[in-house]
């Protein structure tokens, strides 16, 4: 094993998305690079590019979404390190606490066949502290050290000077893109990688060299430590740390570290520490003096008399407001951030971390502080204006989620294998499954296009405990499951419920079987709005907003429906029992993979015709009890054969009922329509053929057989 011989420890991460760093020495990271601890992901990695390129070769649009997204979860989930920076509590600029001196060059899009020549030319320089293949076994990633430790000021031209050496070495050009002094390099497999400690540092231009020393010079004699001293505290106590338990050692490592900056020998900024945190360990202040003071390209690089002057006021910035360029370069280095179209709320994951999470003001306060501390000046008001602009893209988790899907086979049901779970008492399971399929199909619809809307409302009517809300809680797959939500029996439905039309993917109606007629109306009717036209919480203006979510339904009791003129917007099913989802987890990728499948090949999921008349026909069983319909069977019925029956008018049956219950012509017209009653028009009206039934018929508990109402089940 190497033995430890360099001074400075990068600060090495668990994995792309860790933001803790732990100093390691370079012989650590060596051994790591060398040994088989990285060996089965390297070959895994290099093995789905090519797979990959196979893919677009092959133009498979369906597997080179899968493909990059394993790709990205495989070097995700390596170890990193950053060697440019010392870090302490994070990894993004702001947690920087001194330059090293050693630079980083990327060697990317290497002509084919001239790998190994360039390889063995960058290992030959003596400047090349370490050099290893990365993870793609096509690029070339490279160390240096300077001669003189780059500071914040002249990062960007050391690292100029180093790339461009490399270039001309090399003979490819470098990415200035990649000039972030915490900029990750992944830990990867690579047995003959180059490591040598005694590499001939490389200078810093003379020209930058001598401006530095100019100002250092020009900066005079030293400020004194008490005069420091209260700067300092004010200046770490703003950066949230403070000198209480658990924080002890990083509020005296800030403060250390502005002496360092300000110009204070070390031996009296020492001997300040010792004196101010008496009541802290002596050797551990001392120890932390040393490592912040090693930092020498740190010394006496600001000027104590300018944040005098404006740290009282809560700000270390001495110019004008930064530009929308600097805005946006800072949030670009510090996280990532698109716009949901769903919730329409920012959603921002943090430079080295995996989880998203919804800009809160507590994050934008955080992001506006941060800038700050980096002498950004930027205005919180003007910071809120570029996080709510198109700056920040836009994205669609559901279409994120398809995309991610593999193919469907052509071949397997797996909706008909959840459509399956659910037995109903009032259809067969093949003919449950084509109503629920067609219904699945519809929601992806409604949801990933603005212009269609899922009409139909899928309801299960079934006694507590069959696990109905389980079924329509696990219909969407996990990672889309904060889009589902519930709905109790809250009266009239308000603005906040038809924000909710476009926000969520499913909105679940609990207790449909309480809701009131008017409710159950208005219900219906949100079924086919197109857009939503409302001001969001906060804004200023209304915006118009689609339609995307497909509403479901559970209850007990199966007599809800109340509207005579039609019900063909519901699709309800009677369930005596329900596989419970919890010990029979459903498949969610295959589901949706042959839902989008379906859906793109033009599967017909909307009712038409005689497809509606039979939904209307099988929902007349969950209707509640029609009074004028009963009154209309009893006392009427369709003449039979040579019958001759009579004519009556609308208005003739309302006058014969009209004392016994509230009854209007257009009720009566609708009624005889449905039970197939024939109409007569003439010039003096509308007329039905009847005929009346005799007090014996009235008196018969059931109707003829030929009377009867076809089940739709």
């Amino acid at each position: 094993m190497i033995q430890n011989t360099i001074p400075f420890q990068p600060s090495r991460f668990a994995s792309l998305r860790a933001t803790t760093p732990v100093p390691v020495s370079w012989e650590t990271i060596v051994n790591e690079l060398t040994g088989p601890f990285h060996k089965a992901q390297t070959e895994l990695y290099r093995q789905t590019i090519a797979r990959l390129h196979q893919a677009e070769q092959d133009n498979d649009n369906l597997l080179l979404p899968k493909l990059k997204a394993e790709k990205e979860q495989i070097k995700q989930t390596q170890p990193a390190f950053i060697a440019s920076v010392s870090l302490t509590g994070g990894r993004t600029s702001a947690h920087v606490t001194g330059y090293s001196g050693f630079i980083m060059v990327d060697i990317d899009d290497i002509p084919p066949g001239q790998f190994t020549e360039i390889l063995v030319r960058i290992k030959a320089d003596p400047h090349t502290f370490l050099a290893h293949t990365t993870i793609s076994g096509v690029g070339i990633r490279v160390f240096v050290r300077m001669e003189n430790a780059a500071t914040k000021h002249d990062f960007l031209l050391a690292w100029k000077a180093v790339n461009e050496y490399y270039a001309g070495l090399s003979g490819i050009g470098y990415d200035f893109k990649c000039k972030n002094p915490t900029r990750m390099s992944v830990i990867c497999h690579d047995p003959d990688t180059l490591y040598r400690p005694d590499a001939l540092c490389f200078p810093l231009p003379d020209e930058q060299t001598g401006k530095q020393t100019s100002k250092v010079e020009k900066r005079g004699r030293k400020p004194s430590v008490s005069r420091a001293a209260l700067t300092v505290r004010r200046l770490v106590e703003q950066e949230g740390i403070a000198y209480e338990a658990h924080s002890h050692n990083d509020y005296i490592c800030r403060c250390l570290y502005w002496m360092n900056r300000f110009g204070i020998p070390e031996k009296e900024a020492t001997a300040w520490a010792l004196d101010t945190f008496a009541d802290y360990d002596a050797a551990s202040v001392r120890s932390t003096a040393k490592s912040c003071y090693a930092l020498t390209a740190e010394h006496a690089t600001q000027k104590l008399r300018k944040f005098e002057q404006t740290v009282a006021g809560g700000t270390t910035r001495a110019r004008g407001c930064a530009s929308v360029e600097e805005m946006e370069r800072f949030i670009d280095g510090y996280m990532e951030i698109r716009r949901n179209r769903l919730t329409q709320q920012a959603e921002i994951r943090l430079q080295g971390s995996s989880e998203w999470q919804r800009m809160t003001d507590t994050i934008e306060n955080s992001l506006w502080r941060a800038m700050q501390k980096e002498g950004i000046n930027a205005d919180l008001s003007r910071l809120h204006t570029l996080l709510t602009s198109d700056f920040v893209p836009e994205y669609h988790p559901l279409t994120d989620y398809l995309n991610t899907l593999p193919p469907w086979d052509g071949t397997s049901d797996p909706i008909g294998k959840l459509a399956a779970m659910v037995h109903t008492t009032d259809n067969s399971p093949e003919k449950f499954a084509s109503y629920f399929r067609r219904w699945l199909v519809g929601m992806l619809a409604g949801a990933l296009d603005e212009r269609t809307v899922n009409h139909v409302i899928f309801v299960l009517i079934g006694r507590q405990g069959s696990y109905k809300t389980s079924f329509m809680q696990n219909l969407l797959p996990p990672c889309l499951r904060r889009y589902f939500t519930t709905k109790t029996n809250s009266q009239r439905l308000g603005k906040d419920d038809l924000l909710t039309l476009s926000e969520f993917l499913l909105v679940n109606f609990e207790e449909i079987d309480t809701m009131r007629p008017t409710e159950l109306n208005q219900l219906k009717a949100m079924t086919t709005a197109l857009y939503i036209d409302e001001r969001l919480p906060y804004g200023r203006n209304k915006v118009r907003l689609p339609h995307v979510a497909s509403f479901c339904a559970t209850g007990n009791n199966p007599l809800f429906l109340t509207d005579d003129t039609g019900n063909r917007r519901w699709l309800v099913f009677e369930v005596a029992d329900i596989d419970s989802p919890w010990e029979h987890p459903i498949d969610h990728d295959a589901v949706y993979a042959q839902a989008k499948a379906l859906l793109d090949s033009g599967f017909r999921y909307w009712f038409q015709g005689e497809e509606i008349d039979e939904l209307n026909r099988r929902n007349r069983r969950f209707e509640t009890p029609n009074p004028a319909r009963e009154l209309i069977l009893a006392f009427y019925r369709k003449p039979y054969g040579l019958e001759k029956g009579r004519y009556i008018t609308a208005s003739q049956i309302v006058a014969r009922f009209g004392n016994s219950i509230r009854l209007t012509t257009g009720q009566v017209g609708r009624i005889m329509k449905e039970l197939g009653f024939e109409n007569l028009h003439t010039r003096n009206g509308n007329f039905w053929l009847v005929a009346e039934r005799t007090t014996d018929e009235i008196t018969t508990i059931l109707p003829e057989p030929q009377e009867e109402e076809k089940n739709g089940g």
